[in-house]
């Protein structure tokens, strides 16, 4: 079985790497960000990004064996911030004159994904999976359900419903297993569909 354990700050770098290695095909990320050749530094630095907004005090991130990541928003958490919000920051905050890792039209693309994320969003009290990806060289041995344990255990002590969108369809298998169930389509001006899930504590 891996080992699963809490993220630290030291475990950023890790975790951005995993994310972005384990998005690199994701459907919805290879329609934002369409070249195949600066894909993988554009995730590390989102993720990064996201990981750095997360721990220690903005959510949980766990790691299993530093080849799977979850990344949750806890039920206290204010939504709001998109995908776009997160770039316009990261751009305001960076050294004078270093160039954006995004061009015109991916800034675009964000801005309806985040845009229609945040639509969507439910408004009743949840965990949120933010991200879940797995190094595709540990794909199907089982790291993704081991890395949702933890937060999955916790939801259901205290009754608590989780949530997540599912950009990818070969991944939903996994999370039916976990118990979640399929809700509505997000779609994307020009893009993909997201589908939202919901999984409701189990006793």
């Amino acid at each position: 079985m891996p080992e699963v354990r809490a993220a630290a700050t030291t475990d950023i770098e890790t975790i951005a790497r995993i994310a972005a290695e384990g998005f690199y095909d994701d459907p919805v990320l290879s329609w934002v960000l369409q070249d195949d050749t600066t894909r993988l530094g554009q995730l590390i630095g989102l993720f990064r990004g996201l990981a750095e907004d997360t721990v220690p005090d903005r959510g949980v991130i766990h790691l299993a064996d530093d080849a799977s990541v979850a990344i949750w928003r806890d039920p206290t958490f204010e939504h709001g911030r998109t995908a776009a919000d997160r770039i316009e920051e990261a751009a305001a905050n960076a050294p004078a004159g270093e160039p954006s890792p995004y061009t015109e039209d991916e800034n675009a693309r964000f801005a309806i994904l985040g845009d229609a994320m945040t639509e969507a969003h439910p408004h009743f009290e949840h965990w949120y999976l933010n991200v879940l990806s797995t190094r595709p060289s540990h794909q199907g041995r089982g790291f993704g359900a081991a890395v949702l344990q933890p937060v999955l255990q916790q939801a259901d002590a205290a009754g608590k419903v989780c949530y997540l969108e599912s950009t990818n369809p070969r991944n939903r298998t996994l999370y039916y297993r976990q118990g979640f169930e399929d809700m509505d389509e997000i779609h994307l001006d020009g893009g993909p569909s997201m589908l939202q899930m919901r999984r409701e504590p189990q006793r």
